[in-house]
C-alpha cells in the first residue's frame, strides 16, 4: 500500500498538491509521513518594526503568530502521539519580538507614555522538541556520529545536497549527524516508546538545491523542471524507505490487559515496581528541594538588578534596597498618580523616581517628571508637606561600572540643584545596600538613609563600607556632563 505524504513549510519538488503552507488548517493525521519545515518568515507580514534588531511585530501579527505557531505545535505532537513519522528538516533560526498583550505606563498627563510590552520568539518553538540550545551556524562538513543505520542510503543520496544551519543539544534526540568540527548535533531521531503507538521525529539538516536547475519560467509560471521532479521522487523514495525501516522495528503486539491480572506476574515484578516507586518519591522530594533552593537563589540574587536593569525591574530593586537600608519603601498609586518609591525618614517624606539608561546618561526629562510629581503629591487631599525629590539613575547600564561615564547630565544635575532632589546612582546603591544585607550593620544603614537626605541638588555619597572584603570600586567621572 503507498504510504501518503504531506509537506508543510517546504516544497517538494514534483509535489505540489502534498504542500501545505503555515497559514493552511489542515490535519496531519491523514497522512503516514509528514515533512515540516518551521519556516516563519511567511508569517511577519509587512513594514513590521525593528527592536533590538530584530523584526518586532504588530499586537495582530503577534496574535497571529502566535496562534500559529501553537496550533502546529499540537498538530505535530498529535501526529507523532498517533504514530506517524515526522521528517524536521531544520532551517536558519528566525527570531522576532511579539507583543505580550500587556502595557506599561509612565509620566502624567500630557506626558503619559504607553509602552508596549514585546518578548523574544523564534521558530524552533514550534517544534515539539526540547531543546538546551539552538544556535545559529551555517555549513556543509557533516559526519555520521556513529553507524546511521537506516538513515544510512538517505544520507549516501542527499548528503552532499545538505547544510547545516542550525546546531543544537537536546535530551529527546539521539545525535546521528555531527558538525565535522565540535561534534555539535546538526541531525538526529526522537523515537516514542515501542507499546505505545507513538511515532518518529526525524531531524535533518536543510535541504538546498540550485533555484536555476530545479526552476524554469512558462507562460509567466514558475514550474519545477524535469531535474527537479526527478529529486523531489528520489527524496519521496528514501523518506519512505525509512518510515518502513522505522515501523518494523516498532512491529511490537500492545500489552493486552488481561496479560497485567496477577496471575501473570512474577515474583519480582513487584520487588521492582516497590524500588521505582521508591526512587521516584525520592526523585520528587529533591525535585522539590532543588526548586525551593532555585527560588531562594534567584531571591538573593535580585539585588543585583541594581547593576544593569530599568523599568520595573528596577524599581523592585530599589524598593528591595531601600527596605534594607532600614525604611519602609513601596510604590504608590491611586486613580490619578502613581510614583516609583514612596518612605519617610523621620519626620520627612521622600518621593523616588528610577529611570535606567541603555548607552546615556539620565536626562533633564526624567528629573522634570519627579519634579511634575512632587507637585502632583503635594496637591493631593491629606498631604501637608512638600516631600524630598529623589532621582534614582542608572545610566550606561549594559556597560561595566568601570567603563561607565557621568550618570547625570547637566541640565539634570541643574535642575536638582534648584529642586535641592538627591541623584543616587543605583549601582552605589547596590554595594552599601549588599554591605547591610550581609553584615546586619544597623548604624552604617542608618548612615546611608541620612547621606541621602543631606544631599540637595548633588550625587550621594554614600559611606565607605567598613568591610572591605565585600568592597565594590566603582570608578566613574565626576557629574558634570552635558545634556
Amino acid at each position: 500500500m503507498a504510504k501518503s505524504i504531506i509537506s508543510v513549510g517546504f516544497e517538494i519538488p514534483g509535489h505540489r498538491d502534498s504542500f501545505l503552507s503555515l497559514d493552511s488548517d489542515q490535519s496531519l493525521l491523514d497522512y503516514d509521513i509528514v515533512v515540516f519545515t518551521p519556516d516563519i518568515s511567511s508569517l511577519f507580514g509587512y513594514g513590521c518594526e525593528q527592536y533590538q534588531g530584530k523584526p518586532c511585530l504588530s499586537d495582530n501579527a503577534s496574535f497571529t503568530l502566535r496562534e500559529k505557531a501553537q496550533r502546529w505545535r499540537q498538530e505535530l505532537l498529535n501526529a507523532f502521539d498517533h504514530g506517524k513519522t515526522i521528517f524536521l528538516f531544520l532551517p536558519e533560526l528566525q527570531g522576532v519580538f511579539v507583543a505580550t498583550g500587556t502595557q506599561t505606563y509612565s509620566g502624567i498627563g500630557r506626558n503619559l507614555k504607553t509602552t508596549r510590552q514585546v518578548e523574544p520568539f523564534n521558530n524552533y518553538s514550534i517544534i515539539p522538541v526540547v531543546f538546551e540550545e539552538v544556535v545559529s551556524g551555517r555549513g556543509r562538513e557533516i559526519k555520521p556520529a556513529k553507524d546511521l543505520g537506516m538513515l544510512s542510503p538517505y544520507w549516501k543520496e542527499f548528503g552532499s545536497a545538505s547544510q547545516y544551519q542550525v546546531y543544537f543539544s537536546s535530551k529527546m534526540v539521539v545525535p546521528l549527524l555531527v558538525t565535522k568540527s565540535g561534534g555539535k548535533t546538526v541531525g538526529g531521531i526522537a523515537r516514542g516508546k515501542a507499546d505505545s503507538g507513538k511515532g518518529s521525529l526525524v531531524l535533518l539538516p536543510q535541504l538546498l538545491f540550485d533555484e536555476d536547475e530545479f526552476t524554469t519560467e512558462e507562460d509567466g509560471g514558475i514550474y519545477w523542471t524535469k531535474e527537479a521532479v526527478k529529486f523531489g521522487k528520489q527524496l519521496v523514495s528514501a523518506l519512505v524507505e525509512i518510515e518502513r525501516a522505522l515501523n518494523s522495528e516498532r512491529q511490537k503486539t500492545p500489552t493486552p490487559v488481561w496479560v497485567k491480572s496477577p496471575e501473570f506476574r512474577l515474583q519480582k515484578e513487584s520487588v521492582l515496581e516497590k524500588q521505582i516507586s521508591g526512587l521516584s518519591a525520592q526523585v520528587e522530594k529533591l525535585q522539590t528541594e532543588k526548586q525551593t533552593l532555585l527560588n531562594e537563589l534567584e531571591q538573593e540574587a535580585s539585588l543585583r538588578r541594581l547593576l544593569y536593569e530599568t523599568g520595573p525591574a528596577l524599581e523592585d530593586a530599589i524598593l528591595e534596597a531601600l527596605n534594607t537600608l532600614g525604611v519602609k519603601a513601596e510604590r504608590f498609586k491611586d486613580g490619578e498618580s502613581e510614583f516609583d518609591a514612596v518612605f519617610t525618614w523621620g519626620s520627612q517624606r521622600l518621593l523616588g523616581e528610577a529611570e535606567g539608561k541603555d548607552t546615556k546618561a539620565v536626562n533633564v526629562d526624567k528629573i522634570g517628571q519627579l519634579e511634575r510629581n512632587l507637585g502632583e503629591d503635594f496637591s493631593r487631599d491629606g498631604v501637608t508637606q512638600y516631600a524630598k525629590g529623589v532621582l534614582f539613575g542608572n545610566a550606561f547600564r549594559l556597560t561595566a561600572l568601570s567603563e561607565r561615564d557621568e550618570y547625570f547630565t547637566e541640565k539634570c544635575v541643574s535642575t536638582a540643584r534648584r529642586i535641592k532632589a538627591a541623584l543616587v546612582r543605583t549601582p552605589d546603591l547596590f554595594i552599601v545596600t549588599r554591605y547591610v544585607k550581609e553584615s546586619g550593620d544597623k548604624e552604617f544603614s542608618r548612615k546611608c538613609i541620612e547621606a541621602i537626605m543631606a544631599a540637595e541638588g548633588t550625587v550621594v555619597v554614600f559611606p565607605p563600607v567598613p568591610n572591605k572584603s565585600v568592597k565594590i570600586v566603582v570608578e566613574t567621572k565626576p557629574e558634570n556632563a552635558t545634556s
